[in-house]
This record gives structure tokens, sequence and C-alpha cells, in this order.
């Protein structure tokens, strides 16, 4: 394929046994803009085999796995380079008698993240980088009927802001969840079983850097609530609605 067409391809081949006779499988990657799921009127699938026994696969959102090497090796290759000099430093502040300088230190292990957090008082922090633990932080508060964490920490602010608008307020948001509780628990649990494969759930990300998270016609009229809607703002994404 020419370089410079919006979809480039990879071709790997991977060896799935190495017991004699076992055939290698020819795995094809291919890029595709998400704009192609949200402008198609049928369901795009994300991977398939041809007639000939090869494996498609369609990269929709970051690298292609061959940049992604690329990219890991990079990012090794500058983590050695800095463990080195820290290395030197120390070695010439030692032979020259002196203190450390705090450059030469080995930085501090970064603090695993956590989507929830509960401090030694009871206190509860969410916070969310992806759409699932935006999922698994919203179940989290149902399950534990905290609503007000929920409301306080997980809903997007501009879905406050239209609560506010018609009239509501945190009181009527609890209200609705302790209402609908258990089909919010249902529709959220299909949502996170289904949210890393399968084609029950239909992930679709907007240019606004939002997501939206559907049910396939398949399934969708067994639930009440069907869609869920997951922005992005400062702090984190945000759970936006629940339709």
């Amino acid at each position: 394929m020419r370089a410079g067409r919006p979809i480039r391809t990879l071709l790997l081949l991977v060896a799935l046994a190495a017991a004699a006779g076992c055939e290698p499988v020819v795995t094809e990657y291919h890029r595709r803009s998400s704009f192609y799921r949200m402008a198609s009127d049928v369901e795009l699938v994300d991977e398939y085999v041809d007639a000939n026994g090869r494996r498609v696969v369609f990269i929709e959102d970051g690298p292609l796995p061959s940049e992604q090497a690329k990219r890991d090796e990079q990012s090794r290759a500058r983590a050695e380079a800095k463990k080195a000099e820290r290395a030197r430093l120390r070695s010439e502040a030692i032979r020259a008698g002196k203190p450390i300088p705090p450059e030469a230190m080995e930085p501090e292990a970064p603090k695993k993240f956590q989507a929830r957090e509960v401090l030694d008082d009871g206190t509860v922090i969410m916070q969310a980088l992806l759409p699932d633990h935006v999922l698994a932080n919203t179940m989290s508060s149902l399950r534990n009927q905290q609503y007000l964490e929920l409301w306080d920490q997980m809903v997007a602010a501009s879905t406050k802001r239209e609560f506010q608008a018609q009239g509501m307020d945190v009181d009527d948001f609890v209200r609705f969840c302790v209402q609908n509780r258990s089909e919010l628990m249902m529709t959220l649990n299909r949502m996170s079983f289904g949210y890393y494969g399968g084609s029950e759930v239909i992930i679709e990300r907007l240019p606004d850097l939002s997501v939206r998270l559907r049910f396939a016609p398949q399934i969708g009229s067994q639930f009440v609530f069907r869609e869920v809607f997951i922005t992005q703002e400062r702090d984190g994404m945000k759970l936006a609605g629940i339709h």
C-alpha cells in the first residue's frame, strides 16, 4: 500500500505453535478513523478472517502494534539514559567528597493510580482516566448507596448545570438513583463486561473527547437504560448521563 494513504497496513506473521505442520497466521492491521463508525448506517466489525485465512484487524484509536513497540523501545532507552546520568552524577559527587545532588537521586516510584480509594477515615476518593473507570466508580457508588459521593466526584459539571436549569438539584439526583438503582446496575454491569470485547457494547468516541456507550440492537431491548455518556473534564472523565 502506498505511503500517505489514510489507511496504513501492517503485516505480521504470528506463529501459533511450534508443533510440526502448524501453519502461521497472517494478521493484517488497518488504521480506521472512528469517524467511519459514527457515519456508518451498519455496525462495523473490528476484526474478521478473510477467505484466505488471513486475520484482518482494524485499529481506530491508538498506534499500530509496530508503532507502539517503537514508542516503548524509545521510552526504555530514555529511561536508561537518565538512569546512567544519575549514576554518573552520584559517582562524581562521591569521588569529590561532596553531597549527592538532588538530580542524582533515584526518583520515587509514582503512586499507583486508583480509580476508587477509601481513606482511613472512610472518605471515598474517586477519579477516572478511562471510560471503564467511570463505569466502575458509578457501579460501586450505586452498590454502596454513596449517591452524594457519586454526584460530587463523578457527575459531569455540564450535567449538574442541566439539573439546575430544570429546577432540580442533588436531592433529585439521589431520588433518581434510589428509584432506578437495580436497572442502572444491570446496565452498567453489562456495559462493563462488554467494554473490552464482543459486539454487545458499541463505543463511539466523539470529536470533543466524550464517549458514548450503547447496547447493540440485539440486546438493547432487554434493558431500561441503554446508553451511557461520558465526558472529558480537566480532572478526568465524568459521567454525563445514563439514558
